[in-house]
C-alpha cells in the first residue's frame, strides 16, 4: 500500500498549474490597471469651415486675399487657434475678437516681408491693411486650422488664385 505523504510524483505538475495561474492573474491585473487608470483626450469640437481666395478692395486698391468662413458647429476661441498658411504660421494677434462663431469670416492676407496675418472681415474696415497678394495667380495655397488645446486639425484646404 503506497504512503501518500512520502510520495511526491504528483506534487510538481500541482504546483507548475498553481504558479501559472498566480501570474495570469497577476498579469491580468497589471493590465487592466494600466488600461483602466489611462486617460483619454476629449475631441476637439466639430467645426465645418470653408477657405476661398478673393479679392479684397482697400481703398482704390484690391489685393487677393482667402476668407476663412466659419459655417457650422462650436464657436473657435481664437487664443486656441493655430493658422497656417502653406508652412507659415499665420500671425492672430492683429484679430480683435476673441472667438469666431457661425457665419464670421476672417481674411488671411500678406502684411508684407513674407509676412502672414489674421485680419478682420471685411478688409476695408480692418485697422491692418494688406501689403500684397497672398497667392501668385496659377498658384495653391493649402491653409490648416488647428486646435491646440486638443492638438487636433479642424480645417484643411487647397485654395487656389485662378
Amino acid at each position: 500500500m503506497p504512503n501518500f505523504l512520502r510520495d511526491k510524483r504528483g506534487i510538481s505538475p500541482v504546483v507548475g498549474v498553481l504558479m501559472l495561474l498566480a501570474i495570469t492573474v497577476i498579469m491580468a491585473g497589471y493590465l487592466g490597471s494600466e488600461v483602466l487608470s489611462y486617460e483619454f483626450e476629449k475631441p476637439a469640437p466639430p467645426v465645418s469651415m470653408s477657405a476661398r481666395y478673393e479679392k479684397a478692395d482697400v481703398g482704390t486698391t484690391s489685393y487677393g486675399v482667402v476668407r476663412l468662413e466659419h459655417i457650422g458647429g462650436a464657436s473657435l476661441d481664437v487664443s486656441n487657434l493655430k493658422i497656417l498658411a502653406g508652412s507659415t504660421e499665420v500671425n492672430l494677434s492683429n484679430l480683435k475678437k476673441e472667438s469666431i462663431g457661425i457665419g464670421e469670416s476672417v481674411a488671411i492676407a500678406n502684411i508684407g516681408s513674407s509676412q502672414v496675418a489674421v485680419l478682420e472681415y471685411p478688409v476695408s474696415k480692418s485697422s491692418k491693411k494688406p501689403a500684397g497678394n497672398l497667392i501668385v495667380q496659377g498658384e495653391s495655397l493649402e491653409i490648416t486650422v488647428i486646435d491646440v488645446s486638443h492638438n487636433q486639425i479642424l480645417y484643411k484646404a487647397t485654395v487656389r488664385n485662378y
